[in-house]
């Protein structure tokens, strides 16, 4: 599926973005960063949310975490602009990404970032200090909000702002149910079990913490991101199974980094044999004086190597500053005065805000610290890398590695790891259209009425024939069959996935009514388990969303479109045609050749075609002349289909169906369904509407 393809390309746009922020050189990589978001939007429609909310996000905690600079500036700025204007070109995502408040969050954050950028600026221009600078960044973000807020009131009455998809509001809600019956149906949208997350992640996720808490010790940008993301994709996945996916990227990686420093630490003592530098040496605890000028820029601190050369020759070659200072006054001073190198994220010493204020907290920690905890510290780390020390860890390295390979159980988890791995992938790559199963001897067939099913269909129906299915099968029927499918899974209008609901479950005459002029052929999966019968409540519920007359409103689940306890069918369902077509030539049901003519059924009766008749010739040619196409723009592949004139008065009938959420359609009666679901989660019973 799509999803397989946008996996690589999120990892490879997160790689790039955190690569542009490592250091403040390095945000060109911006640049790549922002092509890879607009591939992944290319790839996967879900991707690009995705995406540019984790990277906004992570621009916005930088900001929070003291760590905005110039170069996370660039590298913001050029993501953003760039992998907006490559999602934009993509028909299904047009404007979305400055019009949806699903996306709005990061245009709002790169809007930010120009004007903490220009307050740099400034700051440099007049050398203000830290609480000049404050003052001017707070007055200028002010006037910034005043300004969103200014345009937002006025943009608003115009419809200009998009809400949030029942998808996306349904990963914030603790009810199961969004409010739209079509998400409702989709069994992926439901939270996952803890027996999903073993099945898919298995042994990776027994050591992900371990590398997260090993992370802590280097809390570069690119720790604080994979914290951000290891959050998200818990909590999302949690709320809809299929997004388990995403937590794929984020447990390999964690349990990467916990490998990895456990061979660090493993393979250490033999480097340090050797000849490798130890990684605490007493050099760590001398002072390095630094200078500051007025706008809080460090100045370069003494070598080492200097500081020793100029102690050796005494103070008539000392300079001017050690000479004026006795050696136990710096002593002594030095924990308030301490010289700071940059890290590798910082290209100066920022006045005010978040980095100053988390440097004086640091500093008075340190300054609580008994001297004589951190003279133990200090011998013990020098003990640790010492030769006494690099035996007893080379010792506890071997014995480690031997207790691993031989009675630590590690090698027999890691080989069913692997087959585990291999089983689920062939589960997952082996075609859904053909299956395998054992009769009762033990003997194995194979299952192949879908594949047959659609082969017959591509070999004989008319190139140009339209296939009415649920949309479940679209793809299969545009793949395999080659013909045109009315919905599938790439269909976002949600009235046109309810009018093929309302269609199927209605009586035979009233769907053969519509069915003549959209339609050549019906297909439908029959057989039990999860065929059409199966799923058919859900069909006539997502219809009744947007057709109220269809189940009633009184009714908003569709209750009368069921079994009875004793599996028979409500009147409903008996008359309807899904029930008529499945069911054809069993337990006395048929359906009226005259309106629908079966041609083809498969081996084991899964799949059944039944043909169209005395089909509207008009419409059918109406509907394929390119002049009755809205198209984004001329000669564009994206091209929004119209009914045939013959439909106006059942199409006049839909009500468009209004989110919980949508809040641009004032005024507007949300369905029945819709009402019923915010009732429950207020605690009130539909009756009480």
């Amino acid at each position: 599926d799509n999803e397989a393809v946008a996996v690589a390309a999120i990892v490879c746009t997160f790689w790039l973005w955190l690569r542009s922020v490592r250091t403040p050189s390095s945000w060109p990589y911006g640049v790549f960063a922002g092509a890879s978001y607009a591939y992944a939007a290319a790839a996967w429609g879900g991707g690009p949310i995705f995406v540019l909310n984790m990277v906004g996000v992570h621009a916005l905690m930088l900001v929070v975490l003291g760590r905005f600079s110039t170069g996370v500036h660039k590298a913001y700025t050029l993501f953003w602009v760039i992998g907006t204007a490559g999602a934009i070109q993509i028909p299904v995502i047009g404007w979305q990404p400055i019009r949806s408040l699903e996306q709005l969050g990061p245009a709002l954050v790169c809007l930010g970032y120009q004007v903490l950028c220009f307050c740099d600026m400034v700051r440099r221009y007049k050398k203000m200090d830290a609480r000049e600078f404050v003052r001017f960044r707070v007055q200028a973000v002010g006037v910034l909000i005043g300004c969103v807020l200014v345009v937002a009131m006025l943009l608003y009455p115009t419809g200009y702002f998009g809400p949030l998809s029942s998808r996306i509001r349904g990963l914030f809600v603790k009810h199961t149910k969004t409010g739209n019956p079509l998400v409702d149906s989709v069994a992926e949208h439901q939270p996952a079990s803890a027996g999903m997350y073993t099945s898919y992640l298995n042994l990776p996720l027994d050591f992900a913490l371990l590398g997260g808490i090993v992370s802590c010790w280097k809390r570069n940008n690119g720790f604080y991101f994979l914290v951000l993301y290891g959050f998200i994709a818990q909590h999302f996945a949690g709320k809809m199974s299929r997004l388990v996916l995403i937590c794929g990227p984020i447990v390999a990686v964690s349990c990467a980094i916990w490998c990895g420093f456990l061979l660090d630490q493993l393979l250490e003592p033999f480097l340090l044999f050797l000849g490798k530098k130890p990684g605490y040496t007493v050099e760590d605890e001398e002072e390095q004086p630094t200078e500051s000028d007025s706008n809080g820029n460090a100045t370069a601190a003494k070598e080492k190597a200097g500081a020793k050369a100029v102690a050796a020759k005494g103070k008539a070659k000392a300079t001017k500053d050690s000479a004026k200072t006795p050696p136990k006054v710096a002593k002594k001073s030095s924990r308030k005065a301490e010289a700071r190198v940059l890290e590798e994220w910082e290209e100066e010493e920022r006045p005010g805000g978040a980095a100053q204020f988390k440097k004086a907290l640091k500093n008075g920690i340190k300054e609580a610290i008994p001297e004589d905890f951190q003279q133990q510290y200090s011998d013990f780390r020098k003990m640790f890398d010492s030769t006494k020390g690099m035996t007893i860890r080379a010792v506890v390295a071997v014995a480690f590695v031997m207790y691993t390979l031989t009675i630590g159980g590690t090698i027999p988890r890691i080989v069913t790891f692997v087959r585990h791995c291999d089983n689920v992938a062939q589960s997952l790559s082996n075609p859904q259209v053909v299956y395998s199963v054992r009769d009762r001897t033990g003997k194995t067939h194979i299952i192949d009425d879908y594949l047959k099913g659609y082969q017959w269909i591509d070999q004989n129906t008319p190139k140009d024939a339209r296939v009415m299915a649920w949309w479940d099968y679209g793809y299969q029927i545009t793949g395999i069959a080659k013909r045109t499918s009315i919905a599938d899974g790439n269909t976002w209008n949600h009235e046109h996935i309810a009018t093929l609901g309302r269609t199927l479950t209605s009586p035979e005459k009233k769907a053969w009514n519509v069915i003549r002029h959209m339609a050549d052929y019906v297909l439908v999966w029959a057989g039990g388990g999860g065929d059409d019968l199966a799923k058919s409540p859900h069909l006539a519920r997502i219809g009744n969303s947007v057709f109220p007359d269809h189940c009633g409103d009184d009714d908003p689940k569709c209750n009368k479109f069921s079994f009875y306890s004793d599996n028979t069918p409500t009147p409903m369902m008996a008359k309807s045609l899904l029930y008529k077509l499945v069911m054809h030539g069993q337990t006395g049901v048929q359906v009226n050749q005259a309106l629908f003519k079966e041609v083809h059924t498969t081996q084991n009766g899964l799949m059944r075609v039944f043909k169209v008749m005395n089909i509207s010739e008009e419409s059918k040619a109406w509907v394929k002349d390119p002049k009755n196409r809205v198209c984004d723009a001329p000669g564009s592949w994206y091209c929004v289909g119209q009914y045939p004139p013959a439909l106006e008065k059942l199409i006049s009938k839909r009500k468009n169906f209004a989110q919980l959420e949508d809040f641009n359609k004032v005024g507007q009666v949300r369905s029945a369904y819709s009402q019923m679901i915010e009732q429950e989660r207020s605690g009130k019973g539909y009756s009480e509407l």
